[in-house]
């Protein structure tokens, strides 16, 4: 059977009722990531980059079609199950932060781990670690009013990888930070595609963000309107996927 990728999605659609009209802000998206890609959904304002990016994550059920993660049904699921679910697999960074103000560096790490009911002995030196990989050892016992912009973003990737998920979503990563601490944000995700293999997916107005993916897939209300290029996944021997180029 051919691997449809880490996250597949199958003539997939939303509609939202704004008294007798009815709007489409996706209409049948067929989709395929690869585990290991790096993708970028750029488009217009309104072009459904917030509710394709919402419906990947399953914090949107689509109104018809299927959305698979990991060869798992989402939209079978029940919102508990979701939740559990999507805790574990992607890790969340938002243009906003996103931080919990009254807990510091290390405590806002910890978080998704303590909700995962991870061991206190196990949270709190992974958090360390992580914080460290990120440059902040020397802000753990900050709080978010403590930090810059950019510091609370790597923050929020630390945060995001506390579970070790395999897929990391950043909307809107550098939306705003100052153009140094945007481009360090975008070295650390970088990195964690290149160097640990995770499966990026980036969404972003900004094209000189959106072209530092492999693969920039194009909205245009609500459909596809072009991807860079067309990809099949395959697995090799170790059970991780691969891109491979169609010819």
């Amino acid at each position: 059977m051919k691997d449809k990728g880490i996250i597949s999605l199958e003539n997939v659609s939303k509609l939202y009722g704004i008294g007798d009209v009815t709007i489409k802000a996706l209409d049948e998206i067929n989709l395929s990531i690869c585990a290991g890609e790096y993708v970028s959904i750029m488009g217009p304002s309104g072009s459904g980059k917030t509710t394709l990016l919402d419906v990947i994550t399953t914090m949107m059920i689509p109104s018809s079609g299927e959305v698979f993660i990991d060869g798992t049904a989402t939209t079978k699921m029940s919102n508990s199950e979701l939740a559990s679910f999507r805790g574990k697999k992607i890790g969340f960074i938002f243009q906003t932060f996103n931080l919990l103000p009254k807990l510091n560096a290390l405590e806002n790490v910890m978080t998704p781990m303590w909700i995962n009911g991870v061991p206190r002995e196990e949270r709190e030196p992974r958090a360390k670690e992580l914080l460290t990989e990120v440059g902040l050892a020397d802000r753990m016992y900050n709080r978010p009013n403590q930090l810059s912009g950019g510091q609370k973003q790597r923050v929020a990737i630390a945060r995001a990888l506390a579970m070790d998920p395999e897929i990391i979503v950043a909307d809107e990563p550098t939306g705003n930070l100052d153009s140094k601490s945007g481009a360090h944000v975008m070295e650390v995700l970088d990195n964690l595609h290149k160097k640990e293999g995770r499966t990026i997916i980036l969404v972003t107005h900004d094209e000189s963000i959106g072209k530092k993916a492999e693969r920039r897939i194009f909205l245009k209300d609500g459909k596809i309107l072009h991807s860079d290029e067309k990809h099949v996944c395959q697995l090799n021997g170790y059970g991780k996927h691969k891109v491979k180029k169609r010819s």
